[in-house]
């Protein structure tokens, strides 16, 4: 006597021979995992690969990813979660950094909340972090010294950054320590990067997808201007609109960069794409190429010119004063 169990998942037919005891709990251990195989996970994973393939900015990685999911799908990788949304989730996207630390899959609630829980939650704390400008103050040699931990969108940053700026306009130096920020709104680092290159300076990147490829203008100067030296810091965990602006104003020789390689996060993210069961998916689906050399900072991170010690400051603040030139430049 033979049963036949369907496993759509993996489109084969399994028979099951009971001919013997041993044979039987064999049966019942395979019927137990088949029975505590995840049907959510395997819709989310399925949808979720289909659209990578289609939509990651690169198509050959694309397809690379797209296979990588659809295993992890196969071989149940997520079962243990089943049902903890929450712990499938933040396994999920760690998996999926690993290629791309833009890709983010979340739950939303309803179809109103879609996509704007996260950037509510956020705008909701641009208050007790001070829109991201941590710290301003003039230092020692008449050095400015502006730690930015994030950027929020220009409509909340523009106060706080006019204000540091207006602190900083007689400085004859400029310390932007970039540290630590893992990126946010790409307006406010293109205000920063207008700030710090002026009104007269052209596009620094454009942005290529898999269907076009267009100019990313500079916006109209919207905050007061600064036109003396500046050392940029950033460390492994700058990342995405942070690296933007060291990578942008290194590029041009406006500024000199300092401290350790950072995190390589260039791709741009698209409007979220809806998962079944109520999942939905951020895909990197596009690239910036910087306008002096051909590139960008995925994957390698920006490479400082120089190192940053134990003490980045000190060595900025030397740069800035002429005592230290770094290599290359």
């Amino acid at each position: 006597m033979a049963f036949g169990i369907v496993m759509g998942r993996e489109h084969m037919l399994l028979l099951i021979h009971l001919q013997s005891s041993g044979a039987a709990m064999l049966n019942v251990l395979l019927l137990a995992t088949l029975v505590s195989a995840c049907p959510e996970h395997e819709r989310v994973l399925t949808a979720a690969a289909s659209t990578i393939e289609t939509s990651y900015v690169d198509a050959g990685r694309a397809s690379q990813i797209a296979k990588a999911v659809r295993e992890w799908s196969a071989h149940d990788r997520y079962g243990s979660s089943c049902n903890d949304p929450d712990a499938f989730l933040s396994e999920l996207n760690r998996n999926l950094d690993a290629y791309d630390g833009h890709f983010h899959v979340e739950r939303v609630r309803d179809e109103a909340s879609s996509g704007d829980d996260w950037l509510m939650a956020w705008r909701a704390q641009s208050g007790p972090s001070n829109a991201g400008v941590r710290e301003v103050r003039v230092i020692e040699g008449n050095i400015g010294y502006l730690r930015l931990a994030t950027f929020y969108p220009w409509d909340i940053a523009k106060p706080k950054l006019v204000s540091a700026f207006q602190l900083l306009d007689d400085t004859s130096g400029l310390i932007v320590d970039l540290r630590q920020n893992g990126g946010g709104d790409a307006e406010t680092a293109n205000q920063l990067v207008r700030a710090f290159l002026g009104e007269k300076a052209g596009n620094v990147q454009r942005i290529e997808s898999r269907r076009a490829t267009k100019p990313d203008a500079l916006p109209k100067l919207d905050m007061p201007g600064f036109d003396r030296p500046i050392v940029v810091l950033i460390d492994r965990r700058s990342a995405s609109a942070s690296e933007f602006v060291a990578y942008a104003l290194q590029a041009t020789g406006r500024a000199t960069v300092v401290g350790s390689r950072s995190a390589g996060a260039a791709s741009m993210l698209g409007e979220p794409v809806k998962l079944p069961d109520g999942y939905q998916i951020h895909i990197p689906d596009a690239r910036p190429v910087n306008m002096t050399t051909g590139t960008n900072w995925e994957g390698g991170g920006v490479t400082p010119d120089a190192p940053g010690g134990d003490d980045p400051i000190h060595v900025a603040r030397r740069i800035l004063a002429g005592d230290l030139t770094p290599k290359g430049r």
